[in-house]
């Protein structure tokens, strides 16, 4: 039996609350993590594989970490997202210290690298050091890296990588084959259509897509705002003092923000309901990849404003409908994005695209469901058998067993908060300490150097008169 260890933030199985979301944070930054994972779980489904979560989150994982996954598993999976940035460089090191001394083989589905629009591979300079160390550590165990579309495919070719294969995000093919969407361009909006609306929170251009933003819900006020990051929860769940105290941001970040404030808002908990969620709607549309993926897997047409590299370079890989963000009218109407919505070339690259995973994983030593296995059909059992919450609203959280909680969870957060600042002064008093110690060092040596300079300048006067009068005595006439 063959067994297959996978970074995840949580197994598709398990079955998340409010409360534990928040406390374990399952999430991990972002719900639509949890789709590729998901998804390559799904392909990976084969009889005679024992595949294993590993919930441990990469900024978590250690070199140390490389003895347990050594006897836990015969293949250590890496489903990855737009890894290649800045802020990942100190955990890409770590994992490549970490892939170093694994013994096991190691495939990475779909990472990718995130920069601007213009695809200007010089944005990513300072990762260069640190995606070497990490893919030629993956290369070293694997016959080839998925990589998410063609720029990032560039990217690593420029750094000296050939084993490079581009294979999209594995969540869009979570259906499997034979799946399609039959909706070409040309339609009409429908009366009261029901309009999903998704946007990240962070970007480059975050006026414009605010103004996008805002345009959107001006003419479809009834839209479902779907938001996707922990932080969101977070916002949603306690409430801010924002709008009291007259703080605003161009971004949903705020609960002052319309999208919160006036939209219906929720946060889904885990994939799967995501995905039934968004069935119901007529058109998904926004600066989030996966929240457009999310609706594209349940069968809704739906239309990406790609804002930067990765999230172009996936809609163009899968030929999802999209625009430039910045090249979108910020008064655009939702009516002519709909028409425009044509999804055929989507249909039509579906299996070859589907193809290119499976080979990249036949290449790699992974079996896949399809070829292999029951086409899926346990796992889609397993999801049927459980019972997962639907997306979280502020309206869900209102009972006293939900006060009850707010507090007792108040309570640990503080703490937690108050060993932590205890160990941050306990820290700080020996920092202290010892910046005392190197100080009385520092002025000891300084006094010994004064007082050796004095005795030499005491020494060099002494001297210069004898040496003087030897000197006229050699110079007088004889």
């Amino acid at each position: 039996m063959k067994r297959i260890l996978m970074q995840a933030g949580n197994d598709p199985f398990d079955v998340p609350t409010l409360e534990s979301t928040l406390v374990r944070n399952s999430i991990r930054g972002n719900v639509g993590n949890l789709m590729y994972t998901n998804a390559a779980y799904r392909h990976m489904s084969v009889p005679g594989a024992r595949i294993q979560v590993d919930t441990t989150h990469f900024a978590e994982l250690r070199t140390a970490d490389a003895d347990r996954i050594n006897e836990e598993c015969d293949v250590f999976v890496l489903p990855m997202a737009n890894a290649f940035k800045v802020k990942f460089v100190p955990h890409l090191h770590i994992l490549a210290d970490l892939i170093g001394r694994l013994k096991v083989p190691v495939v990475v589905f779909g990472v990718g690298a995130q920069a601007r629009l213009d695809y200007d591979t010089e944005f990513l300079k300072p990762v260069d050091e640190a995606v070497k160390r990490f893919v030629g550590a993956v290369l070293d165990r694997s016959a080839s890296i998925g990589v998410r579309g063609e720029f990032t495919e560039r990217y690593l070719r420029e750094l000296g990588f050939r084993d490079v294969d581009v294979i999209g995000c594995p969540s869009v093919y979570l259906r499997g084959p034979g799946y399609r969407l039959d909706r070409p361009g040309g339609r009409t909006l429908p009366d009261g259509a029901r309009i999903a609306l998704s946007t990240a929170l962070r970007l480059a251009n975050a006026d414009h897509a605010s103004a996008v933003n805002a345009s959107i819900l001006r003419r479809y006020p009834d839209l479902t705002y779907f938001a996707q990051e922990g932080r969101d929860l977070q916002t949603l769940y306690w409430g801010d003092t924002s709008a009291a105290a007259g703080r605003s941001a161009p971004m949903p970040d705020l609960g002052s923000h319309p999208l919160i404030g006036s939209a219906d808002v929720c946060v889904p908990l885990e994939p799967h309901s995501w995905t039934d969620a968004l069935a119901a709607y007529d058109f998904a549309v926004g600066t989030r990849i996966h929240g457009n993926v999310a609706a594209l897997v349940a069968g809704t047409p739906a239309f990406v404003l790609a804002h930067d590299s990765r999230t172009l370079e996936l809609a163009r890989y899968h030929h999802i409908p999209h625009r430039v963000l910045t090249e979108t009218d910020a008064d655009v109407d939702l009516a002519d994005l709909y028409a425009e919505a044509d999804h055929t070339a989507f249909d039509a690259h579906y299996e070859d695209g589907l193809r290119r995973l499976l080979d990249f994983m036949t290449k790699n030593g992974l079996e896949n469901a399809y070829d292999h296995g029951d086409g899926g059909q346990e796992y889609d059992r397993r999801v049927r058998a459980a019972r997962f919450p639907r997306p979280f609203r502020r309206s869900d959280a209102e009972s006293a067993e939900d006060l009850r909680f707010r507090i007792t969870l108040l309570r640990e957060q503080n703490k937690a908060i108050a060993r932590q600042a205890a160990r941050a002064e306990k820290k700080a008093t020996a920092q202290a300490a010892q910046i005392k110690k190197l100080e009385a060092a520092l002025a000891a040596q300084r006094e010994s150097s004064e007082k050796r300079l004095r005795a030499l300048e005491a020494q060099a006067r002494n001297r210069l008169p004898t040496q003087a009068r030897r000197l006229v005595k050699r110079l007088a006439p004889k």
